[in-house]
């Protein structure tokens, strides 16, 4: 038989070995969508703003008319969810992180009494917020500081309410290599979920063939003088083929039931799922040729998929992540695969948009393919001469 035709052979024995538990390979393919889907829909946000405002309570400690003033603009404001609450019920949702919580004190009326350029002592305005809601706390504090500075003008300079107003409009406008293009919450979330799962398969398959190097099965094999070339060939292409079959299958349903699209290229998309399958086959062999024990092997790989995975944006958009990691994930293949997809789908992105993306997936599939298969070899050679 030709190496072709054994590699084949071998592919087509681990494809049946796939499929031989039912309950097994369905939940390779539901996991990666329910996975998505959930991540989808904690990120979704409406187009038209809906549910868009910040929960927020004022407490008012004084009693002044300029006070009350500062503090119905507030509850008035269209941009937040407020509520009037005591100080104690105030700390009690900060502390929930419930809400971010605007107090007006004591003293605070003598605010009206500002003037440009003035040296007195300012009046405090307290902002309670819980540690990890800064952005909320930097939004309240904007909104807030335009109400207060209105009043003041109002107060001060007896403006009106169109006088005091600032005296610009702000437009927002989202600036794209791919004009019209919008955050998909739900693309994103596909695409994410799909290479980290793309990943745990090929763990799973290297996984396979690790314990499969222990036992008999290997040294069976091995004894009807199959080539290591055709055993590695054949691993890849039963875990490359089965991968395929997931990124159909998940953007399918992705397509049906959350509309997500490939608003651009259709060719880059397929050479970046091939590219993504590529790696997530070299990534098994690495398992296999490195893993050492099986329990050993599977707790480093996921530690280490979920590191590629977190760093790569696959989770959450990789702008929130910081500078150094963001800076740090240049160089993983997760953040390649990740920026492709994304450049297809919501980004509409042409064919050589998706191009260099797609080349520095494959050359890391190519890179970890090589170092398994050199590693396979030592390995095999280490075996033969009984030193293993």
């Amino acid at each position: 038989m030709s190496k072709l035709s054994l590699s084949l052979s071998l592919a087509r024995k681990d494809w049946r070995l796939f499929w031989a538990d039912r309950r097994a390979a369905l939940l390779c393919f539901v996991v990666p969508v329910l996975l998505a889907s959930v991540f989808g829909a904690i990120f979704h946000r409406p187009a038209t703003g809906a549910n868009t405002k910040l929960p927020v309570v004022v407490v008012v400690e004084d009693g002044g008319p300029f006070t009350r003033q500062v503090a119905n603009e507030v509850l008035a404001s269209p941009r937040l969810e407020v509520k009037e609450v005591s100080r104690a019920e105030a700390d009690a949702l900060v502390a929930e992180r419930r809400a971010v919580a605007v107090v007006l004190p004591a003293g605070f009326e003598r605010l009206k009494l500002w003037e440009p350029g003035s040296t007195q002592a300012r009046p405090t305005l307290h902002l309670l917020h819980h540690p990890n809601a800064t952005a909320e706390r930097q939004w309240c504090e904007g909104v807030v500081t335009e109400l207060v500075m209105k009043c003041v003008a109002r107060e001060a300079f007896g403006a009106s309410d169109r006088e005091s107003a600032p005296p610009f409009a702000v437009e927002a406008e989202a600036v794209s290599p791919h004009p019209g293009t919008q955050f998909n919450s739900y693309s994103h979330s596909f695409c994410g979920m799909t290479l980290q799962y793309l990943l745990f398969w090929g763990m799973e398959s290297g996984l396979l063939l690790l314990r499969e190097r222990q036992r008999g099965v290997w040294t069976r094999m091995r004894a009807a003088a199959v080539p290591l070339s055709c055993v590695i060939a054949g691993k890849a292409l039963a875990t490359g083929f089965v991968a395929l079959l997931q990124v159909a299958v998940t953007f399918g349903v992705g397509y049906f039931a959350f509309g997500v699209t490939i608003e651009g290229s259709v060719i880059g998309f397929v050479l970046l799922a091939v590219t993504a399958c590529a790696l997530a086959a070299a990534t098994g062999l690495l398992v296999a040729a490195l893993g050492g024990t099986e329990a050993r092997a599977r707790s480093v790989s996921i530690l280490l998929i979920l590191g590629v995975s977190m760093l790569g944006g696959l989770w959450v958009p990789a702008f929130l992540l910081p500078n150094w990691a963001r800076e740090l994930s240049q160089a993983l293949p997760t953040t390649w695969a990740m920026r492709g997809l994304e450049t297809v789908t919501w980004q509409g992105g042409g064919l050589l948009a998706a191009l260099p993306s797609a080349a520095a997936v494959a050359g890391f599939a190519l890179a970890l393919l090589a170092v398994a298969a050199l590693r396979l070899r030592m390995a095999e050679r280490a075996l033969r001469e009984g030193r293993v």
